[in-house]
């Protein structure tokens, strides 16, 4: 594994917000899932605005097909797969047995790009989202590198259009064009902020104020706010939002990078690191398995995870390490499904 050259706050800060993200669809209670959904998807569009540049992608033909070939590929391959699992399996079992689904209501979730029809797995919103996102930054932004006030000022407005049409607008934007609005100035702000910010260098009081102070403004903020949905485009009240998710961003980023002062399980974590979508992605599946162990198996009742803070834990944990093997054998043997050619041995 090559580990020269990396961000080592950014690894640590993707691996914890992953790790937010399977701890926030694990039946945690209320109080908890609006704390994490105040700030995780935010949290996720700034880490990939912090690892943008146009030094690394200087035309646009190249930088969109090179996204295209990262998102949409896995977008299409991971959806189909998922989807035919759901339609053979899923549909019949567990939760959605109950619930009434037309066999192609999450097809036409997968085409439009609406979270609330890919109920197979709604997570991959996530994909489209974020390369529409990026293909209108591109553009939109480049004429202002180098020029931190003009992009500042860019940002604002992104977040404006972004009030306008959750506001105004009564119809909902196909391809997930709504959060990607609004995500655009969280990804803006990362690309700005990144060459700000600096590994720390040792533990001090301003730092650990700096902790508290946005740990307990998320906190505020999410018992304020309630349950955000940014999936379809639901911030409730949109000022609270916005500083929930800045606090946010800074609590976790903080975290990332104070521990990344000493390193631990380092490889582990940068592996993680390097493959949150693909956790994104199948962290459901593998939900699925285990509480089918769980029930046939074991004979637990899956009400033991409900609103059970520690079963919670230790449930997203085992499932995270579970997606790695998963993540390794996509790598390894169908690279094709993240838009990556096979690498032959000798």
């Amino acid at each position: 594994m090559n580990t020269t050259k990396r961000i080592l706050w950014i690894d640590y800060t993707k691996a914890i917000c992953i790790y937010l993200v399977l701890l926030g669809h694990a039946h945690v209670s209320q109080p908890i899932a609006d704390f994490i959904y105040s700030f995780h998807m935010p949290l996720f569009f700034f880490l990939s605005g912090c690892l943008f540049s146009y030094d690394k992608h200087p035309t646009f033909r190249e930088f969109a097909l090179k996204r295209f070939k990262g998102l949409m590929v896995p977008y299409l391959w991971i959806n189909l797969f998922t989807y035919l699992f759901w339609l053979l399996i899923g549909k019949n079992f567990g939760e959605d047995s109950s619930i009434s689904i037309p066999w192609y209501s999450p097809l036409i979730g997968i085409l439009t790009g609406n979270g609330k029809l890919m109920i197979h797995n709604t997570p991959m919103w996530f994909f489209l989202c974020l390369y529409l996102l990026e293909i209108i930054y591109y553009p939109l932004f480049k004429p202002l590198q180098n020029r931190p006030y003009s992009t500042l000022a860019a940002i604002l407005l992104t977040g404006v259009a972004g009030y306008i049409n959750y506001t105004y607008n009564p119809v909902t934007l196909p391809f997930c064009m709504g959060p990607a609005i609004v995500g655009m100035t969280f990804y803006g702000t990362g690309n700005l902020m990144v060459r700000y910010i600096k590994p720390i260098q040792r533990i001090n009081l301003l730092y650990i104020i700096l902790l508290l102070a946005t740990f307990f403004t998320v906190f505020f903020i999410s018992r304020k706010n309630g349950y955000v949905i940014m999936s379809t485009n639901d911030y409730k009240n949109y000022l609270f939002f916005f500083i929930g998710s800045l606090a946010g961003i800074g609590l976790i980023c903080s975290v990332g990078n104070l521990l990344s002062l000493k390193p631990v399980f380092k490889n582990t974590i940068i592996y993680i690191s390097q493959n949150t979508l693909l956790i994104n992605s199948f962290h459901l599946l593998v939900f699925s398995f285990m509480k089918g162990i769980m029930v046939f198996g074991l004979h637990i009742p899956l009400e033991s995870l409900y609103a059970n803070t520690t079963a919670d834990i230790v449930f997203s944990f085992i499932s995270l390490f579970l997606c790695l093997p998963v993540a390794y054998i996509v790598n390894r043997y169908f690279p094709f499904i993240v838009g990556k050619k096979r690498v032959r041995t000798e």
